[in-house]
């Protein structure tokens, strides 16, 4: 390997270690999100830059960390020139010891360096390798599915081949049939936030830095810590637009377990995400903002540059030359010289110590009596695993039940979830147990009145056989104190919240009145990418009718496509021959004029050119109404 080589991505790897560990140890937890994001950037810009930046030799830099560093890269060894004197004759080899020694040096023409830098290369190449083959993935997928263009300059990739919703640069992929209009709402806000402020630049450039550096472990904790700073910023900003905590949270992690991923796109549910960083990311959202005091944290974090500006200083001839002038007895000392390397030949691999064997403990029935739970709502009994659900039970409560599942061979998944208006107990809950192979499956459907939280119930899975159980209505009778204790929890937060309740339910209508309208305008914008994504769209043939645009026509009678009489609808004879929606049904211009001005929240008309020869036309009217159930 080439000597400079070497000696950069060595120190180079120093930096990305300190700035890595400081950057997680330091600031990692605050919310200053988005300043979190460019310090992240200063860590890539200083691993590369500050091992081959000049440095001056500041006074206020220490010498000894770059002495330290010197000590590990010495000079490159210059070849040794053979001493000859007048007193020793010249002795020509023998033709045969030409030929052995000809032989050594043909065995020995690669070092441990070349050796090194071949593994390097080759290690380097099958990644690069890998990020071609995901990205030439990303483009096939994107050319063999449906392609929407928004107005926002965002990009809609359709296609049933995907298991979970991503975005990379202005283009989000999903699959239309995997979410509902609610769930469909969360990833809309998550990804576009990926997309408008470009995270996919941040974790191509994690990417490529982990691909130099794949020998150093701080590269892959950098590329991580910069997936989770990412989605920090993303829920973040999700949480702010109005989308409800707790079912942002449980969607997440439905999506989350689902996913299939590559490292360099950004995915609603997160990338490579385990659920150790599931959990991250539900703390951060739960989270209050940091306050200021925390910015002396950014400070001692710049301060590590300090420290990696010592390590790379340069500390060669320049500084020990300027060391003599001010002490002349070190001259001697700075003039000697390095013995030079012994040239090696060849080496000898050792065959590796054998690994000691792990024992490896499965479920059976010899050890079902050692399973011991780490979750009061689970026991293991008479070789079942009995769990409940009570509803104070949070995040963390089900995803410790899934984990004692998992130890048995079974899944516990909770598919949906609601909380009261001010989200602390569980009003409705939705879940599955199951086995992973060849075992039964049991859904339920639990629900409160009103305000009014669930009522326990619990269920039990099979050690060994595959069976399961769930029942409504009630739960093993060791769980008796547990129900109990949860139950007086709410009763008495319900008492003493009375207030607080009545506030959060007219905030609730007044949220879901705020979200009907994003919905409509969610369709109406929709409405229009058929439009303007067609080759065959005509010259100025889209006209979109807002609310107030609505008004006006009503109030000053007067006609574009479509006008108003005495308040009702009417279609201009051109376009009573189009194709008519009203709430995304088909309908006709008969039905259309029923409607009162009243009753409608927006239209759309658009045509399109029947053919390529561009000589006729379609039509299409698309209404909604303010009542979005009306036929």
């Amino acid at each position: 390997m080439n000597y400079e080589l070497l000696s950069y991505l060595l120190k180079a790897s120093l930096v990305l270690a300190i700035l890595t560990t400081a950057y997680a140890w330091l600031v990692k937890r605050e919310t200053f999100l988005n300043v979190n994001r460019w310090l992240l950037w200063i860590n890539v810009a200083a691993t590369l830059l500050l091992p081959i930046i000049p440095l001056p030799d500041l006074e206020w830099v220490p010498d000894a960390p770059a002495q330290a560093v010197a000590v590990v890269l010495p000079l490159k060894p210059a070849n040794p020139v053979p001493k000859v004197t007048k007193s020793e004759p010249f002795i020509a080899p023998s033709p045969q010891a030409t030929t052995v020694s000809s032989a050594v040096l043909k065995d020995s023409s690669l070092s441990v360096w070349d050796w090194i830098g071949i593994v390097y290369g080759v290690v380097a190449g099958l990644l690069v390798l890998k990020l071609l083959i995901q990205l030439g993935a990303l483009w096939r997928l994107q050319h063999g599915s449906t392609q929407y263009e928004t107005e926002d300059g965002v990009y809609l990739i359709e296609s049933d081949k995907i298991a979970s919703p991503f975005s990379f640069f202005n283009r989000i992929f999903y699959n239309p049939t995997h979410h509902n209009d609610d769930e469909w709402a969360q990833v809309w806000a998550h990804e576009c936030v990926h997309a408008h402020q470009l995270h996919s630049i941040d974790m191509l450039t994690a990417e490529v830095l982990k691909i130099v550096f794949w020998f150093n472990p701080f590269a892959w904790w950098h590329q991580r810590l910069v997936q989770e700073t990412l989605e920090f910023i993303t829920d973040r900003a999700v949480l702010d637009s109005g989308i409800e905590k707790k079912s942002y949270q449980y969607h997440l992690l439905r999506t989350t377990l689902s996913a299939d991923k590559q490292t360099f796109t950004n995915h609603f549910g997160g990338p490579h995400f385990n659920k150790s960083l599931l959990k991250t990311r539900i703390e951060m959202m739960n989270k209050s903002k940091s306050k200021w005091m925390g910015v002396g944290k950014y400070f001692l974090f710049v301060a590590t540059l300090w420290v990696c500006a010592a390590f790379t200083k340069p500390y060669r001839a320049e500084i020990a030359a300027k060391i003599v002038e001010k002490v002349p007895e070190l001259k001697e000392v700075f003039e000697r010289q390095n013995p030079p390397l012994t040239q090696l030949n060849d080496f000898v691999l050792e065959a590796p110590p054998k690994p000691e064997k792990k024992t490896v403990v499965s479920v059976n029935s010899s050890s079902k009596d050692t399973l011991v739970s780490q979750t009061k709502y689970v026991i293991y009994k008479d070789n079942k695993l009995h769990w409940v659900v009570t509803p104070t039970m949070t995040f963390e409560d089900f995803l410790a039940i899934h984990e004692e599942f998992e130890k048995v061979g079974a899944t516990f998944y909770v598919k949906k979830t609601d909380y009261d208006p001010i989200s602390h107990y569980l009003s409705r809950i939705y879940l599955k147990t199951s086995f992973l192979k060849d075992g039964e499956d049991c859904y339920t459907n639990v629900s409160g009145a009103k305000q009014e939280p669930i009522t326990a119930f619990g269920g039990w899975v099979a050690i060994e056989g595959g069976r399961a159980e769930i029942d409504k209505t009630s739960f093993d009778s060791q769980f008796s104190s547990v129900v109990a204790a949860d139950k007086e929890k709410v009763d008495k937060w319900r008492a003493s919240h009375s207030k607080e309740y009545r506030k959060a339910e007219l905030e609730a209508e007044s949220r879901k009145g705020e979200l009907e309208l994003r919905n409509y305008e969610s369709q109406w914008r929709g409405s229009t990418n058929k439009f303007y994504s067609s080759p065959l769209k005509t010259p100025n043939g889209i006209a979109k009718f807002s609310p107030d645009a609505l008004q006006n026509l009503c109030q000053m009678g007067a006609r574009n496509r479509i006008y108003f009489e005495e308040r009702q609808l009417r279609i201009e004879n051109l376009y009573k021959s189009s194709e008519f929606f009203i709430n995304n049904q088909p309908s006709t211009f008969q039905q259309a004029e029923k409607l009162t001005i009243d009753e409608i929240r927006y239209i759309v008309s658009y045509a399109l050119y029947t053919d390529s020869t561009r000589k006729s036309a379609h039509r299409t009217m698309i209404i909604f109404t303010k009542d979005s159930n009306k036929p």
